[in-house]
């Protein structure tokens, strides 16, 4: 497996989620089936969230097919559980169980456990039309759970009160580890009301911790003295293994029980409690209710949501179903660390002639936050290939640890290297890293950041990925986008490769002994957790080779030499062998690893290992069989180092090769046959880690490797890492737990094949082939040149052919070349009367970009700059940063997640003057620092205007007005351009909700042309006009449709404006004509009944429903919410209160305060200088 192998002794598990339910459909249209990959999927909140919030059209739910991966069995088993609403919550979400609850358990176990016998009898049960397995092994292990389960009903009164005081120790240990700590990290799924929501959660997670359940204030609430079999088994048998931060409502939207609650941010009483409990009981009764109606009464082919079911690792999971993509079902991979078994997936559901095939590429990919167990890098190689290539297609990570001091830095430590240049090699790229903006707030980030040391345990970032070119994905027929130089590319690779290996370098270990005490263990703590191998990096840039034409031997040849070079990396000599021997599984080609050298080096050397092979392969494996008792004495020491990487080593005299990707079990390895014609079987121990069994572990080698060592020895060591400093106390410098000669067959095994635990599927370790470039495809790779230093993309070069006689002509005739921006990304080439579009994966500079034109050979290169960095900078053209494309004839939104106004619940604000002012602060939030700056100060005479703070502006003004923050809300606006006295868009608003996935409030709009003779028929007392010049105007035109389509219910007409001109929006260009509305038509006039009855019929049939949201910072491009402290243009102008989010008076934008309470006490004052904006 491509990471590296931690030892087996502390593994958490994690019966509920730790971060609150998201709609997985949130970026496909309406008429898209969801075809979803969930990995580490956790409890199944997501798939009840989107049952219930996702937005289809009218009388055609969209199908949901959900294909769900997790690694510890137990998680899916208990997903399974039949939807009684009653006492299903107590099931899911409660340690102890009272009498009911327990006894719907076990009645539920009796029915699943005789449907486990086989897929055969799963297949004919009454659950199949719903929920699939992927695989006998799959319901061979959920069986077993629901067989444990049940087990505890037939405990006699001697086993029942062990197996309680066991699961209650347990508990008690988690609590003695929490001490005096306050743990809140569920205020973030309060979103904006975070800071209400601090005592009642922290309170909430000792209240469960101490009584097993959560309390919603109901007398009628029936004692709970049963340990809940779901959380009592899990990988580790029935040792309690809950991690110490799960909380039942973390799950949930706890925003909905507080926006209108009127809390003090200073309340400490627990009135709050029961609140958040009732809202997450109540949303997960709704969501359920929502899952049932979609199940009931449907059959296999008309169900509209389909669970399928795999228990094992996600990465080789990902890869199981990449080789069935590839026409290969019994895949070659194991199914999980610490596991032999390869995954076989189910050829009824997984084969080419399946009748109805199973998913194997997803229009959306959810990786809950793996990239802190397993790597970004890993993730993305494996995932990517099996996102399906359209513009709506979407890849989402999570990661809940911070990497680096900030989360700039964070996102270039998971990338390995620079996000634009690592984006265009990997074929995918943060959405928002391109917009620059994201609908989804991070406020409570900030909040916990403030409230936290200064180097907080957690940071919730969230990622969507998408294609950087839609069409040209590795899942369809391959061409070659890109074409670098063979140097610079080596050297690009190179610099991944000291990145994904950093750990290994010796400056990056006394770098932490020169900070601060905090920080350095911090430090320490992030340094232990290697997610990489050799292995990862060789299957990384195979993934690149199917996007990126060059010459690959040349690439490989000056990659190897630099490697060889190093004296960075500490270790990388040791490592030289296993990264030759991965890049040679990777299909690359090394020169001195061909057949014939290897019987040439074989010829010369005459070892031992192999004199009686006939035929010896590039690639053999070698296994060691570890004697337990040589483990024994050190178990201990092992598990109370946390998670020790384990590492094998060759030695003999002063070389000295070390392996870092290892497979290993606990069990008897069982050997027949001789040479090349041995064959290895492991007899699994069930026991594990808790066992008396050997420990067997193997790896790959180059065969040349072993021809050299002859008299040498195979060793299991732990790697040496700052976490592991005391066990060389036991184990010594070398970390050695045990070694053998290669040739002494009691311990060491030489094979041409893995072991696995099967003699008929013998395991293969070379890696999937990449798909082979098509050489025949039209037209040429874009050219990427990087800058001097090498770490970033400094142009990208085009090269259009002149195929049209006319354009060829003129070129030859000496015309013209120009070449202009038509979007951020498209430049328009014009020779003559020819033009060609010319698009580029990521924003280009035209206005700079050089002409080479070759008029006899007849082609034009345009060489441009790219933009695409993390520094931001202030910009006056910003239009095209709202991106949208036509995916099968319907819209496609880049960077603006889609809701279902109606599963948005609305609030209103408390008018106590002691209320905490949450929404102020949350769309103040809306500002970087950068941008707080920027608006403080007058921009100085011959700037460039900074658009997307003056965009912000007026929605912050917008949302001020319509929730009533500074007087009474208001209803009614016009969006006005007085440089062309235009009125382009009249808006009304009939609500203000909560978008509670996101964190964030949405306007419940209707968006109407802004023509005179339409405003006329607005019989309203006022309203309230938002000017903007003609940057803003055009911005606006192009973030109109967008939140139009955003809440989109209806359908497209086949006569639509968008298909039409081929263009979103319509008729772009500030100063056209304003009864041509940038928004097509398709939409006006629908469900706009609560439009008829507050202004009328006449007024609604031009109304289309948008949803307008705030705009939000990039966090890992700006900094978020930090205010300097010695700005006094920073100050709450009321109380001087400084250091705080601030809410500008929508009428001036300037005067800032704190809360309501002093606006109010400062408006004498103030209104003698309030000019409207």
């Amino acid at each position: 497996m491509s990471h590296p192998l931690y030892w087996p002794a502390r593994i958490f598990f994690y019966p509920v989620g730790n971060t609150s339910a998201i709609c997985l459909t949130e970026e496909l249209p309406p008429e898209h089936k969801a075809d979803v990959l969930l990995l580490g999927c956790g409890d199944p909140r997501h798939i009840l969230y989107t049952a219930y919030a996702d937005a289809s059209v009218p009388n055609e739910p969209r199908k949901l097919d959900v294909t769900c991966c997790d690694v510890d069995a137990a998680v899916l088993a208990d997903n399974a559980a039949e939807n009684r609403l009653p006492s299903i919550w107590n099931i899911f979400y409660h340690m102890m169980l009272g009498e009911s609850s327990l006894s719907l358990l076990i009645e539920q176990c009796r029915k699943l456990v005789p449907l486990t016998e086989n897929l055969d009898s799963w297949k004919q049960g009454p659950y199949a039309h719903v929920v699939t397995m992927c695989s006998s092994d799959t319901l061979s292990e959920i069986g077993r759970f629901w067989k444990l389960w049940l087990g505890t009903s037939n405990f006699s009164a001697k086993q029942a009160k062990r197996f309680k005081e066991k699961f209650q120790d347990g508990i008690k240990n988690v609590r003695k580890r929490h001490g005096d700590y306050v743990v809140a990290t569920s205020m973030r799924s309060a979103g904006p009301l975070a800071p209400v929501a601090l005592f009642a959660v922290s309170e909430q997670f000792k209240d469960f911790w101490m009584t097993g359940t959560t309390n919603d204030g109901s007398p009628a609430t029936k004692p709970a003295n049963n340990p809940n079999p779901t959380f009592a088994f899990s990988l580790l048998g029935d040792e309690f293994a809950v991690h110490y931060g799960t909380d039942p409502i973390s799950g949930f939207h706890l925003a909905e029980s507080l926006a209108s609650a009127g809390l003090e941010l200073s309340d400490k009483t627990t009135s709050a409690i029961p609140k958040v409990v009732r809202a997450a009981r109540q949303q997960f009764s709704t969501w359920c209710k929502a899952v049932i109606r979609r199940v009931q009464n449907s059959s296999a082919s008309s169900a509209s949501l389909m669970v399928r079911m795999y228990a094992g690792e996600a990465l080789a999971f990902c890869q199981a179903l990449r080789s069935a993509n590839a026409s290969v079902v019994h895949t070659p991979i194991f199914i999980a660390p610490w596991r032999r078994s390869v995954v076989q997936l189910d050829d009824t559901l997984y084969s080419p002639s399946a009748p109805s095939p199973a998913p194997t590429s997803f229009n959306v990919i959810e990786t809950s936050n793996l990239i802190d167990h397993l790597g970004l890098q890993n993730l993305l190689t494996v995932t990517i290939p099996l996102l399906f290539d359209s513009s709506s297609s979407t890849l989402y990570t999570e990661a809940l640890l911070p990497a680096g001091d900030s989360p700039a830095e964070g996102i270039l430590d998971h990338m390995c290297g620079d996000l634009s240049t690592m984006s265009l090699l990997l074929g995918v790229v943060p959405s928002a890293y391109v917009s620059r903006f994201t609908t989804r707030s991070n406020t409570a980030e900030t909040m916990m950041q403030g409230i936290a040391d200064p180097f907080p345990n957690q940071y919730h970032e969230r990622l969507a990925w998408k294609h950087t070119s839609p069409g040209h994905s590795s899942n369809s027929l391959h061409k070659a986008e890109f074409s670098f130089s063979e140097t610079q590319l080596a050297g690009k690779l190179f610099d991944i490769y000291l990145n994904m290996f950093s750990d290994e370098d010796v400056r990056k270990r006394m770098a932490i002994l020169s900070v601060d005490n905090s920080r350095a263990q911090r430090m320490i703590q992030s340094a232990v957790i290697i997610h990489y191998s050799r292995r990862s990096f060789a299957l990384l840039i195979a993934h690149m080779k199917t996007r990126v034409h060059c010459d690959w031997d040349r690439v490989i040849i000056d990659l190897q030499s630099l490697i060889l070079r190093d004296s960075t990396l500490i270790t990388g000599s040791n490592f030289f062998q296993e990264t030759a021997c991965h890049l040679h599984l990777a299909g690359f080609s090394l020169p001195w690893i061909s057949p014939a050298q290897v019987q040439e080096l074989r010829s010369e050397e005459d070892p031992p290992l192999f004199r009686a092979w006939n035929t010896v392969p590039e690639v053999v494996t070698v296994v060691l069989v570890v004697p337990r008792h040589t483990i024994i004495n050190v178990q201990s020491d092992l598990s109370d180092a946390g998670t020790p990487i384990l590492q094998c080593e060759t030695r003999v005299d002063s070389k000295h090769n070390s392996f870092a990707c290892l497979s290993g079990s606990f069990g008897k390895l069982e050997v027949s046959g001789k040479d090349e014609n041995k064959v290895a079987v492991v007899v699994e121990d069930k026991a594990g880690i808790n066992g008396t069994s050997p420990l067997i572990v193997s790896f790959p080698v180059l065969s040349s490797t072993l021809m050299c060592m002859s008299g040498g020895t195979v060793g299991l060591g732990v790697r040496s890492t700052l976490g592991t400093v005391e066990l060389t106390k036991k184990l010594g410098l070398e970390m050695c737990l045990f070694r053998a000669l290669l040739t002494d067959e009691r311990y060491a095994h030489v094979l041409a094949r893995a072991p696995t635990t099967s003699h008929g599927m013998i395991n293969s370790e070379r890696s999937p082939e990449p798909p082979e470039l098509d050489t025949k495809r039209q037209g040429h790779p874009i050219h990427v040149e990087m800058d001097k230093s090498n770490t970033k993309v400094q142009s990208l070069t085009a090269r259009v052919d002149i195929v049209d006689p006319a354009g060829q002509a003129s070129l030859a005739s000496g015309c013209v070349v120009t070449v202009g921006q038509l979007s951020p990304n498209k430049a328009k080439l014009n020779v003559d009367q020819y033009e060609h579009v010319i698009p580029f994966p990521f924003p280009v500079d035209t206005a700079n970009a050089k002409l080479r034109v070759a008029r006899k050979s007849k082609y034009v290169e345009v060489v441009a700059p790219m933009t695409l960095t993390l520094n931001i900078k202030r910009e006056s053209n910003i239009a095209g940063n709202f991106r949208t494309a036509l995916d099968c004839g319907v819209p496609a939104l880049w960077s603006m997640h889609r809701v279902n106004l109606d599963r948005c619940p609305s609030f209103k604000l408390s008018r106590s003057r002691n209320a905490f002012d949450w929404l102020g602060p949350h769309v103040g939030l809306t500002f970087s620092q950068r941008e707080r700056a920027s608006r403080e100060r007058n921009a100085l005479p011959g700037s460039i205007p900074d658009t997307f703070v003056s965009l912000k502006d007026s929605l912050h003004c917008f949302f001020v007005s319509a929730a009533g923050l500074d007087g009474p809300t208001q209803a009614e606006f016009t969006l006005w351009n007085p440089e062309e006295d235009e009125f382009y868009a009249t808006i009304l608003v009939t609500n203000i909700r909560l978008d509670l996935g996101s964190h964030t409030v949405v306007a419940d709009s209707w968006i109407m042309p802004g023509s005179s003779d339409i405003r006329d028929k607005l019989k309203v007392a006022h309203v309230l006009s938002i000017k903007t010049d003609n940057y803003e105007s055009e911005a606006w035109r192009h973030l109109l449709p967008l939140f139009i389509e955003r809440c989109r219910t209806w359908k497209h007409k086949p006569s639509c404006e968008y298909l039409v001109h081929n263009s979103i929006p319509l008729y772009p260009g500030a100063g056209s004509d304003p009864k041509k509305v940038p928004w097509c038509s398709c939409g006006m006039g629908i469900g706009t009944e609560v439009l008829k009855e507050r202004y009328g019929n006449v007024l609604a049939k031009y109304a289309t429903r948008a949803a307008i949201s705030p705009l939000f910072p990039v966090s890992y491009l700006e900094k978020v919410g930090i205010i300097p402290a010695d700005s006094a243009l920073t100050k709450c102008v009321g109380c001087g209160k400084g250091g705080i989010p601030l809410s500008a008076c929508a009428r001036c934008k300037k005067a800032k305060y704190c809360s309501k309470d002093c606006q109010v006490k400062d408006w004498k004052a103030h209104k003698k200088n309030c000019v409207l904006t």
